[in-house]
């Protein structure tokens, strides 16, 4: 049964009453089946670096997806991207916080104008950006929070935990702070059983062992190396050793000064602490098959 926020939250107020509980009572989708890694088959899902923290995919069926599209201020981000435009299409928004150089309010404006996609983020981020773009298809009742997965057109969407903050800054790195809620990654489940790890912005932690690699057991992981606001080259390597991935893409590092870190630092790391894992070291605008 379907039901719009302004009747969600009315349940809310009137104190989850029996009555208005049973309005929200749905077959739950399937989990994507823990223990089954992709072996042996074709390379279906394109994958392309936008530079930074930022992701598209697309799925086997066509479907595209734009993790954290900081597009306009990017300055790794492929010319072709950086008026919000370039794309065929997108089917599908991401977000795993609200600071800046992951969600950029402007960025967002634009992509909804032009492409009217599906939105999924975080429950207070996603209603702030239901807020401020009120004809945006926030996909507040399909997945808003940690723990849960949603079947989108094939593609099991799994939110999870990170370890981060999620303040937005609106006009840029300088300004007021507003709290977004809480900071997550996602796992990206595809229709042959591809299964891939973005973790957004995190620190390393031991969710990455007991959640993704012993549950959802990823293929491709993507990790940040930049030190100062995530993991740095070290502890991503020991992340891989935790999430036992076969891939490794590293992100979020060489965008400015303050994240020095290289792509080399990390590889040297990874063939101590994770030789079974390969690093796919990628260039933006680049696309890679998996």
């Amino acid at each position: 049964m379907e039901c719009t926020r302004k009747e969600f939250l009315a349940v809310l107020a009137a104190g989850f009453t029996s009555l208005g509980l049973s309005g929200f009572s749905q077959a739950a989708d399937p989990l994507p089946s823990p223990g089954t890694r992709r072996k042996g088959r074709p390379k279906e899902i394109a994958v392309e670096w936008l530079g930074h923290g930022s992701f598209k995919f697309v799925s086997k069926s066509g479907k595209v997806i734009l993790l954290d599209p900081w597009l306009s201020t990017n300055p790794k981000v492929p010319t072709r991207y950086r008026n919000c435009d370039g794309f065929d299409k997108v089917d599908l928004l991401l977000f795993t916080h609200g600071h800046v150089d992951h969600f950029m309010l402007p960025d967002v404006k634009k992509l909804v104008a032009r492409y009217d996609p599906d939105i999924i983020a975080p429950w207070e981020l996603d209603f702030f950006i239901k807020s401020e773009i009120p004809r945006a298809r926030c996909m507040t009742f399909q997945l808003a929070n940690i723990g849960a997965t949603y079947d989108y057109h094939g593609v099991k969407i799994s939110m999870v935990n990170a370890v981060h903050s999620s303040g937005a800054q609106l006009t840029g790195f300088t300004g007021t702070n507003k709290y977004m809620g809480r900071p997550v990654g996602y796992v990206l489940c595809f229709e042959d059983n591809m299964t891939i790890y973005h973790s957004g912005d995190t620190a390393l932690m031991s969710d990455m062992q007991l959640v993704i690699g012993d549950y959802y057991k990823p293929d491709l992981a993507i990790l940040p190396i930049g030190n100062v606001f995530t993991m740095g080259p070290k502890e991503a390597a020991h992340a891989c050793k935790l999430i036992r991935p076969a891939f490794v893409i590293p992100e979020h590092y060489g965008t400015f000064p303050a994240l020095e870190q290289t792509a080399a630092a990390f590889v040297k790391y990874l063939r101590i602490a994770a030789p079974g894992t390969q690093p796919l070291v990628m260039t933006p605008g680049k696309s890679l098959l998996v």
